[in-house]
């Protein structure tokens, strides 16, 4: 049994440039096009009006309008401060007896193991299959035993993506388990409608669970508002838990929701456009002859040259990145990535910038 690599302080931090606007923010996934028309106006009316007042704790109304988006019912719907906290609510809820542990795959998101960590359980951490999901791996880790499994698709940071035959797979090996299986799709609505075969499951009542966030594709990152996607039985689980904090969810954020899901339009032009600029950076990386993994979602895995078969120091083309060109990008040496970064799309304008400054410190300008 392998534990998980801890997060390091700070990596996740979204104040490194706070006062630096001249900063290029390329290392946190954030969308460039912002929330959906009126969804600004909607939260400065919400806190103008009732800011001194509690929000909805059981979120009744935004649960009913999301069950109405994702064909569910609203039992089947469980709300967080963001999908982070969603992660911890599951393991605070189904790690609970002594000797539970979780399977995850290693170098991704950290929270999986710092959640099974603050609960004291184990974390049993499945190699990744070079940048893809370690299907086979996480099988038969689940079937040895485990009370919580995390499954990161489009997986951060390599934007790996499951077919559905994989996430039956994965279904199939947990529910014979008796394992909770968290399909964590922070990043799906980058991929499209066409690869929801986790939530396919959940509408099907097969015990899983999905977890799905505004802060990505809908624009909506500084309001904090994700939710869990799954049967009435583990959602209500959930639920109580999440019950010793009833006001988890703010009013701002319940209402930005609630304008974003009038605008589903907007997720489709941001899907197209990410898709244009992501094409774009992936044929400006080939032309500076910088390898990179096929990904699916709003980010892509950068190679840094080195010598030989060694890989090069991330951590120092980063911070000259940083410091040189004021662009920031994700070091993935932290996640067990030598030689890699996580470089999120952007824009066209963006990627340009990204361009002429990678050509620079590569000596091809």
């Amino acid at each position: 049994m392998l534990q998980g690599r801890p997060a390091q302080p700070g990596f996740f931090t979204a104040t490194e440039i706070i006062g630096r606007e001249d900063y290029l923010r390329l290392h946190l996934n954030e969308n460039p096009y912002g929330p959906p028309p009126g969804t600004v106006e909607a939260v400065h009316t919400e806190a103008a009006q009732h800011l001194n007042r509690y929000p909805d704790s059981e979120c009744g109304l935004l649960r009913e309008r999301l069950a109405e988006h994702f064909r569910v019912t609203p039992e089947m719907i469980a709300i967080g401060n963001g999908t982070d906290e969603l992660v911890l609510l599951a393991s605070m809820t189904f790690l609970r007896e002594p000797g539970s542990r979780v399977v995850t795959t290693d170098s991704t998101f950290p929270g999986y193991v710092t959640s099974a960590a603050a609960v004291g359980a184990p974390t049993h951490v499945v190699p990744l299959a070079g940048a893809a999901l370690p299907v086979a791996g996480l099988t038969a880790a689940v079937r040895q035993g485990a009370a919580l499994a995390f499954v990161c698709n489009p997986l951060n940071p390599t934007g790996a993506l499951l077919d559905r035959d994989e996430v039956t797979e994965l279904i199939d090996a947990a529910e014979s388990s008796g394992t909770v299986l968290v399909f964590d799709e922070a990043y799906l609505d980058f991929a499209g409608p066409a690869h929801e075969f986790a939530l396919a499951a959940v509408r099907e009542g097969r015990r899983v669970l999905v977890t799905r966030t505004f802060s990505k594709a809908w624009g909506l990152a500084s309001v904090r508002a994700g939710l869990a996607l799954g049967p009435p039985q583990l959602v209500e689980q959930i639920t109580a838990t999440a019950r010793a904090l009833p006001f988890n969810v703010n009013r701002p954020a319940q209402r930005a929701v609630l304008r974003a899901l009038e605008a589903p339009a907007h997720l489709d032009r941001v899907r197209a456009d990410n898709a244009r600029v992501r094409e774009l950076l992936c044929k400006t990386l080939d032309s500076l002859g910088l390898g990179h993994s096929p990904s699916a979602a709003n980010f892509v895995m950068v190679e840094v040259p080195g010598q030989g078969a060694e890989p090069g120091d991330s951590t120092r083309f980063a911070a000259r990145l940083a410091e040189e060109h004021h662009i920031l990008v994700r070091d993935l040496t932290l996640l067990g990535l030598p030689g890699r970064l996580r470089v999120s799309v952007g824009t066209e304008a963006e990627v340009e910038r990204l361009a002429a400054a990678l050509a620079h410190m590569l000596g091809r300008h």
